[in-house]
């Protein structure tokens, strides 16, 4: 379900989850006061398959390589491994360092 953004002249900017299908709210939640939907920058669209560059998922592809290392160390500190937990770390963060 998008997660759609609205602001309302006395409260602010906050967000609504709704469907596709349902209308755009009129009214604000919290004041009842009238409210106008932005076009939001939260937009997750991966492009895959012939025709589209492979670079353009390279941040992800970084994060979950980060996210990885990252279970290395986790799972070495609850085996209560602390030399491991350290030393895991240390490689996680050199390599993040060299940009993976």
């Amino acid at each position: 379900m998008p997660t759609y953004d609205y602001e309302c002249k006395n409260c602010g900017r906050f967000d609504k989850f709704q469907k596709i299908s349902d209308p755009p709210l009129e009214a604000c939640p919290e004041c009842g006061g009238p409210v106008n939907r932005l076009i939001s920058k939260n937009v997750a669209i991966i492009f895959k398959g012939s025709g589209f560059y492979s670079t353009d998922n390279k941040q992800k592809d970084i994060a979950r390589k980060i996210n990885k290392e990252r279970q290395a160390e986790g799972q070495a500190l609850a085996d209560g491994d602390i030399a491991s937990f350290v030393g895991e770390s240390e490689k996680t963060d050199a390599k993040i360092a060299e940009g993976l």
